[in-house]
Protein backbone atom coordinates (compact mmCIF):
# COMPACT_ATOMS: atom_id res chain seq x y z
CA UNK A 1 0.00 0.00 0.00
CA UNK A 2 1.27 3.47 -0.93
CA UNK A 3 1.26 5.98 1.93
CA UNK A 4 1.30 9.19 -0.12
CA UNK A 5 -0.88 10.95 2.46
CA UNK A 6 0.65 9.74 5.71
CA UNK A 7 0.25 12.53 8.26
CA UNK A 8 -2.05 14.57 6.00
CA UNK A 9 -5.59 15.69 6.89
CA UNK A 10 -8.24 15.79 4.18
CA UNK A 11 -11.84 17.02 4.04
CA UNK A 12 -14.07 15.36 1.45
CA UNK A 13 -17.52 16.83 0.84
CA UNK A 14 -20.41 14.89 -0.67
CA UNK A 15 -18.87 11.75 0.81
CA UNK A 16 -22.03 9.70 1.32
CA UNK A 17 -21.69 7.82 -1.96
CA UNK A 18 -20.18 7.75 -5.44
CA UNK A 19 -17.07 9.78 -6.16
CA UNK A 20 -16.87 11.26 -2.66
CA UNK A 21 -16.98 7.85 -1.01
CA UNK A 22 -14.41 6.41 -3.42
CA UNK A 23 -12.04 9.32 -2.79
CA UNK A 24 -12.44 9.13 0.98
CA UNK A 25 -11.71 5.41 1.08
CA UNK A 26 -8.67 5.81 -1.16
CA UNK A 27 -7.32 8.63 1.01
CA UNK A 28 -7.84 6.42 4.06
CA UNK A 29 -5.96 3.54 2.47
CA UNK A 30 -3.06 5.85 1.74
CA UNK A 31 -2.63 7.15 5.27
CA UNK A 32 -4.71 10.33 5.47
CA UNK A 33 -6.86 11.37 8.39
CA UNK A 34 -10.28 12.37 7.17
CA UNK A 35 -13.29 14.53 7.76
CA UNK A 36 -16.18 13.39 5.58
CA UNK A 37 -19.47 15.22 5.25
CA UNK A 38 -22.79 15.15 3.45
CA UNK A 39 -26.48 15.72 4.17
CA UNK A 40 -27.14 11.97 3.84
CA UNK A 41 -25.96 10.66 7.20
CA UNK A 42 -26.83 7.02 6.47
CA UNK A 43 -24.48 7.19 3.51
CA UNK A 44 -21.83 9.04 5.52
CA UNK A 45 -21.99 6.36 8.21
CA UNK A 46 -21.27 3.67 5.62
CA UNK A 47 -18.38 5.69 4.18
CA UNK A 48 -17.04 6.19 7.71
CA UNK A 49 -17.14 2.44 8.26
CA UNK A 50 -15.20 1.81 5.05
CA UNK A 51 -12.62 4.50 5.86
CA UNK A 52 -12.04 3.10 9.34
CA UNK A 53 -11.87 -0.39 7.88
CA UNK A 54 -9.06 0.94 5.71
CA UNK A 55 -7.24 1.89 8.91
CA UNK A 56 -7.78 5.66 8.95
CA UNK A 57 -9.05 8.07 11.57
CA UNK A 58 -12.31 9.65 10.47
CA UNK A 59 -14.64 12.42 11.58
CA UNK A 60 -18.11 12.18 10.04
CA UNK A 61 -20.38 15.22 9.98
CA UNK A 62 -23.69 16.34 8.56
CA UNK A 63 -23.05 19.44 6.45
CA UNK A 64 -25.34 21.25 4.05
CA UNK A 65 -22.91 23.10 1.77
CA UNK A 66 -25.58 25.75 1.11
CA UNK A 67 -25.12 26.93 4.70
CA UNK A 68 -21.96 28.85 5.52
CA UNK A 69 -22.31 28.29 9.26
CA UNK A 70 -22.36 24.50 8.86
CA UNK A 71 -19.24 24.65 6.69
CA UNK A 72 -17.40 26.77 9.23
CA UNK A 73 -18.46 24.36 11.99
CA UNK A 74 -17.05 21.46 9.97
CA UNK A 75 -13.74 23.22 9.35
CA UNK A 76 -13.40 24.18 13.03
CA UNK A 77 -14.25 20.64 14.15
CA UNK A 78 -11.57 19.28 11.82
CA UNK A 79 -8.99 21.67 13.25
CA UNK A 80 -10.03 20.78 16.80
CA UNK A 81 -9.69 17.03 16.12
CA UNK A 82 -6.70 16.87 13.80
CA UNK A 83 -4.91 20.18 14.32
CA UNK A 84 -4.63 21.14 10.66
CA UNK A 85 -6.10 20.80 7.16
CA UNK A 86 -3.91 19.84 4.19
CA UNK A 87 -6.44 18.82 1.53
CA UNK A 88 -9.95 19.87 0.56
CA UNK A 89 -11.98 17.96 -2.02
CA UNK A 90 -15.05 19.98 -3.04
CA UNK A 91 -17.11 17.09 -4.37
CA UNK A 92 -20.63 17.91 -3.13
CA UNK A 93 -22.85 18.57 -6.11
CA UNK A 94 -26.26 18.16 -7.64
CA UNK A 95 -27.75 17.74 -11.09
CA UNK A 96 -30.50 19.52 -13.01
CA UNK A 97 -32.68 18.27 -15.84
CA UNK A 98 -35.23 21.03 -16.44
CA UNK A 99 -35.58 22.95 -19.72
CA UNK A 100 -34.45 26.54 -19.34
CA UNK A 101 -37.86 28.08 -20.06
CA UNK A 102 -39.40 26.00 -17.25
CA UNK A 103 -36.71 26.70 -14.65
CA UNK A 104 -38.04 27.96 -11.33
CA UNK A 105 -36.07 30.43 -9.22
CA UNK A 106 -35.87 27.91 -6.40
CA UNK A 107 -34.28 25.28 -8.65
CA UNK A 108 -31.78 27.79 -9.99
CA UNK A 109 -30.84 28.77 -6.43
CA UNK A 110 -30.53 25.14 -5.33
CA UNK A 111 -28.15 24.17 -8.14
CA UNK A 112 -26.00 27.28 -7.90
CA UNK A 113 -25.88 27.14 -4.09
CA UNK A 114 -24.68 23.54 -3.98
CA UNK A 115 -22.37 23.56 -6.99
CA UNK A 116 -20.86 27.04 -6.64
CA UNK A 117 -21.53 28.69 -3.28
CA UNK A 118 -20.57 25.55 -1.38
CA UNK A 119 -17.24 25.44 -3.19
CA UNK A 120 -16.72 29.13 -2.40
CA UNK A 121 -17.61 28.81 1.29
CA UNK A 122 -15.51 25.68 1.89
CA UNK A 123 -12.45 26.90 -0.02
CA UNK A 124 -12.49 30.26 1.74
CA UNK A 125 -12.87 28.57 5.13
CA UNK A 126 -9.80 26.33 4.75
CA UNK A 127 -7.47 28.82 3.07
CA UNK A 128 -6.35 30.70 6.22
CA UNK A 129 -4.97 27.45 7.65
CA UNK A 130 -3.32 26.50 4.37
CA UNK A 131 -1.84 29.98 3.93
CA UNK A 132 -0.50 30.06 7.48
CA UNK A 133 1.32 26.76 6.95
CA UNK A 134 2.27 27.62 3.33
CA UNK A 135 0.89 24.31 2.08
CA UNK A 136 -2.37 22.95 0.80
CA UNK A 137 -4.27 21.14 -1.95
CA UNK A 138 -7.77 22.02 -3.14
CA UNK A 139 -9.42 19.75 -5.72
CA UNK A 140 -12.79 20.80 -7.10
CA UNK A 141 -15.07 18.37 -8.91
CA UNK A 142 -16.49 20.11 -11.95
CA UNK A 143 -17.75 18.32 -15.09
CA UNK A 144 -17.18 18.20 -18.81
CA UNK A 145 -20.69 19.70 -18.86
CA UNK A 146 -19.11 22.92 -17.63
CA UNK A 147 -17.56 23.20 -21.09
CA UNK A 148 -20.25 21.76 -23.38
CA UNK A 149 -24.00 22.27 -23.16
CA UNK A 150 -26.50 19.51 -22.49
CA UNK A 151 -30.20 19.60 -23.23
CA UNK A 152 -32.21 20.48 -20.14
CA UNK A 153 -29.02 21.20 -18.17
CA UNK A 154 -28.46 24.90 -18.73
CA UNK A 155 -28.09 25.83 -15.07
CA UNK A 156 -26.01 22.75 -14.30
CA UNK A 157 -23.76 23.76 -17.23
CA UNK A 158 -23.60 27.27 -15.79
CA UNK A 159 -22.73 26.08 -12.29
CA UNK A 160 -19.96 23.77 -13.45
CA UNK A 161 -18.54 26.42 -15.76
CA UNK A 162 -18.49 28.79 -12.80
CA UNK A 163 -16.77 26.14 -10.67
CA UNK A 164 -14.08 25.73 -13.33
CA UNK A 165 -13.42 29.48 -13.45
CA UNK A 166 -13.50 29.77 -9.65
CA UNK A 167 -10.82 27.07 -9.56
CA UNK A 168 -8.63 29.19 -11.80
CA UNK A 169 -9.37 32.36 -9.84
CA UNK A 170 -8.50 30.79 -6.50
CA UNK A 171 -5.33 29.37 -8.03
CA UNK A 172 -4.22 32.82 -9.18
CA UNK A 173 -5.03 34.40 -5.83
CA UNK A 174 -3.09 31.68 -3.99
CA UNK A 175 0.04 32.31 -6.04
CA UNK A 176 3.00 32.82 -3.75
CA UNK A 177 1.87 30.08 -1.38
CA UNK A 178 2.52 26.36 -1.80
CA UNK A 179 -1.18 25.76 -2.35
CA UNK A 180 -2.28 23.90 -5.47
CA UNK A 181 -5.84 24.46 -6.69
CA UNK A 182 -7.11 22.26 -9.50
CA UNK A 183 -10.27 20.61 -10.80
CA UNK A 184 -11.30 17.19 -12.03
CA UNK A 185 -13.97 17.19 -14.73
CA UNK A 186 -15.67 13.79 -14.93
CA UNK A 187 -17.52 12.56 -17.99
CA UNK A 188 -20.25 9.94 -17.70
CA UNK A 189 -19.76 8.12 -14.39
CA UNK A 190 -22.05 5.66 -12.64
CA UNK A 191 -23.15 7.50 -9.50
CA UNK A 192 -26.38 8.25 -7.66
CA UNK A 193 -27.03 11.15 -10.04
CA UNK A 194 -26.80 8.94 -13.14
CA UNK A 195 -27.96 5.51 -12.02
CA UNK A 196 -31.56 5.98 -13.21
CA UNK A 197 -30.45 7.12 -16.64
CA UNK A 198 -27.85 4.37 -16.91
CA UNK A 199 -30.44 1.79 -15.92
CA UNK A 200 -31.76 2.15 -19.48
CA UNK A 201 -29.74 -0.06 -21.89
CA UNK A 202 -30.49 2.31 -24.76
CA UNK A 203 -29.00 5.21 -22.82
CA UNK A 204 -25.92 3.16 -21.98
CA UNK A 205 -25.42 2.32 -25.64
CA UNK A 206 -25.92 5.98 -26.57
CA UNK A 207 -23.10 7.03 -24.27
CA UNK A 208 -20.82 4.15 -25.17
CA UNK A 209 -20.93 5.32 -28.78
CA UNK A 210 -19.64 8.73 -27.61
CA UNK A 211 -16.88 7.41 -25.33
CA UNK A 212 -13.73 6.26 -27.15
CA UNK A 213 -12.82 3.87 -24.33
CA UNK A 214 -16.27 2.25 -24.73
CA UNK A 215 -17.09 2.04 -21.05
CA UNK A 216 -18.92 4.07 -18.43
CA UNK A 217 -16.67 5.54 -15.75
CA UNK A 218 -16.59 4.28 -12.18
CA UNK A 219 -16.19 6.44 -9.06
CA UNK A 220 -12.69 5.03 -8.51
CA UNK A 221 -11.64 6.36 -11.93
CA UNK A 222 -12.36 9.88 -10.69
CA UNK A 223 -10.92 9.21 -7.23
CA UNK A 224 -7.62 8.18 -8.81
CA UNK A 225 -7.36 11.59 -10.46
CA UNK A 226 -8.37 13.40 -7.26
CA UNK A 227 -5.63 11.69 -5.27
CA UNK A 228 -3.05 12.45 -7.93
CA UNK A 229 -3.89 16.18 -7.89
CA UNK A 230 -3.89 16.14 -4.07
CA UNK A 231 -0.43 14.54 -4.00
CA UNK A 232 2.95 16.23 -4.07
CA UNK A 233 3.57 14.60 -7.46
CA UNK A 234 1.22 17.28 -8.85
CA UNK A 235 2.97 20.23 -7.21
CA UNK A 236 3.51 22.04 -10.54
CA UNK A 237 -0.08 21.58 -11.70
CA UNK A 238 -2.03 24.69 -10.76
CA UNK A 239 -5.34 26.09 -11.98
CA UNK A 240 -5.81 23.13 -14.30
CA UNK A 241 -8.87 21.06 -15.12
CA UNK A 242 -8.20 17.37 -15.69
CA UNK A 243 -10.79 15.66 -17.89
CA UNK A 244 -11.50 12.11 -16.74
CA UNK A 245 -14.03 11.06 -19.33
CA UNK A 246 -12.72 8.11 -21.33
CA UNK A 247 -11.93 10.50 -24.18
CA UNK A 248 -15.49 11.80 -24.49
CA UNK A 249 -14.40 15.43 -24.99
CA UNK A 250 -12.18 14.35 -27.90
CA UNK A 251 -15.24 13.37 -29.91
CA UNK A 252 -17.38 16.48 -29.40
CA UNK A 253 -18.27 17.98 -32.78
Amino acid sequence: MCNRFEGKVAIVTGAASGIGRAAAVQFGREGAKLTICDVNMDGVAETERLVKEAGAECLAMKVNVRLQEEIETCVNATLDKFGTIDILVNNAGTGQFVPFAMMENEEYDRVMDINVRGLFFFSRAVLPTMMDKDYGKIVNITSIMGEVAGQGQSIYNTSKGAAKMMTQGIAVDCSGYHINVNAVAPGMVLTGLTKNMLGDPDQVEYFLEKIPQRRIGEPDDIANAILFLASDAASYIHGATLHVDGGMMCTRM
